[in-house]
C-alpha cells in the first residue's frame, strides 16, 4: 500500500504543476522567468513516478528467496500502513489540494491593509540601485565613439510613447504614475493628463469618506514577496465589490504629502473588467 500511496503522491503533485502552468493560473504566483521551472518540474515528477512504479514492482512479487519466516504453502503477510505513513502522506498533499482547490489565486483585503499600500517607488527592492546611485555610474567612455543623437522631427515623445485609448486617455500602469512622481521630467507630462489604469478597488478604511484606493500586485519573484502598489482616487466610493478589478479614468495629480510627492486621480469614470491573465507587475 506504501507503494500506491507514493505514487499517488508523485503523480498528483506532478499532475498539479502542470496543472497550474497549462491553466495559467502560475501567473498568480510567480514571476514568468519562473514558469518554464514548473513545467519541467511536473513532467519530471510524472516522469519519476513512472519510474518509481517500475523500480518498485519487485515488492510485489512474492517471497521469491526474501528470506521471510513464513510457509510458503502460506499466504505472505499483508503489509500495513502506519499512522506515520498516512500522516506524511496527508501532510504532503493538503497544501497541494488547498493551493489548487481552495486558493482564489488573488491576494484579498486583509493583505493589502497587513502589508501596507506603497505609494513611494523607492520603498519597492528593485527601486535601488546595486553598488549606489546615479551619481556612482562611471564617466562616459569617449573611445566607444560618436553617437547618432539625430532626432526624427516626427517621432513622438513624452507620455506619447503611452498608448492611448479610443477616448484618449493614456494608458499606463500603477509603476507609471509613481515613477512620474518622483522624476521631475515625467511627472510635468503626466500632469493634468487623463489616464486610464487598471487595478483593484480598495474602499475607504475605516469608514472615511472621499476617496478610495487603486492597487496593484508588484512581485520581484513569487507571491511571497508581492507588495500591494497603490494611487489615490479622489471620488466619491462605487457599488464594486472589494479587491474587485476595475479600469479607472481620470486626470492624474501630484500632490505634497508630508514632503514626497504622491499620484492621485480625480475620478472620471470607473468600470468594471475581468481580471487580467498576468495579475501581477514586475
Amino acid at each position: 500500500m506504501k507503494r500506491v500511496l507514493t505514487l499517488i503522491t508523485l503523480l498528483l503533485w506532478g499532475g498539479t504543476m502542470l496543472y497550474f502552468w497549462w491553466s495559467g493560473r502560475i501567473a498568480s504566483y510567480l514571476h514568468p522567468q519562473f514558469h518554464p521551472y514548473v513545467l519541467a518540474a511536473g513532467a519530471g515528477l510524472l516522469l519519476l513516478a513512472a519510474l518509481w512504479w517500475w523500480a518498485s514492482r519487485e515488492t510485489d512479487a512474492g517471497c521469491g528467496e526474501c528470506g521471510c519466516h513464513h510457509g510458503h504453502d502460506e499466504e505472505p503477510p499483508r503489509s500495513r500502513l502506519s499512522a506515520g505513513a498516512v500522516f506524511a502522506f496527508v501532510v504532503l498533499l493538503l497544501p497541494l489540494s488547498a493551493a489548487a482547490f481552495i486558493s482564489p489565486s488573488q491576494f484579498g483585503e486583509a493583505m493589502v491593509m497587513n502589508r501596507g499600500i506603497v505609494t513611494d517607488i523607492s520603498q519597492l527592492p528593485s527601486a535601488e540601485m546595486s553598488g549606489g546611485g546615479w551619481e556612482d555610474a562611471p564617466a562616459w567612455d569617449g573611445s566607444v565613439g560618436d553617437v547618432d543623437m539625430t532626432w526624427d522631427e516626427g517621432q513622438e515623445e513624452g507620455v506619447e510613447y503611452f498608448t492611448r485609448g479610443p477616448d484618449g486617455s493614456i494608458q499606463v500602469e500603477t509603476l507609471d504614475l509613481l515613477f512620474a512622481a518622483q522624476e521631475p521630467g515625467l511627472r510635468e507630462e503626466f500632469e493634468n493628463q487623463r489616464v486610464s489604469i487598471l487595478g483593484q478597488y480598495v474602499p475607504p478604511r475605516g469608514g472615511a469618506e472621499g476617496g478610495f484606493d487603486l492597487v496593484r500586485m508588484f512581485v520581484v519573484c513569487c507571491a511571497a514577496d508581492a507588495r500591494p502598489l497603490g494611487i489615490k482616487v479622489t471620488g466619491e466610493p462605487v457599488a464594486v465589490p472589494r479587491m474587485g478589478w476595475v479600469r479607472i479614468t481620470g486626470v492624474a495629480r501630484f500632490e505634497d504629502n508630508g514632503g514626497l510627492l504622491e499620484p492621485v486621480l480625480e475620478l472620471e469614470k470607473i468600470e468594471e473588467v475581468e481580471a487580467p491573465r498576468e495579475s501581477f507587475l514586475y
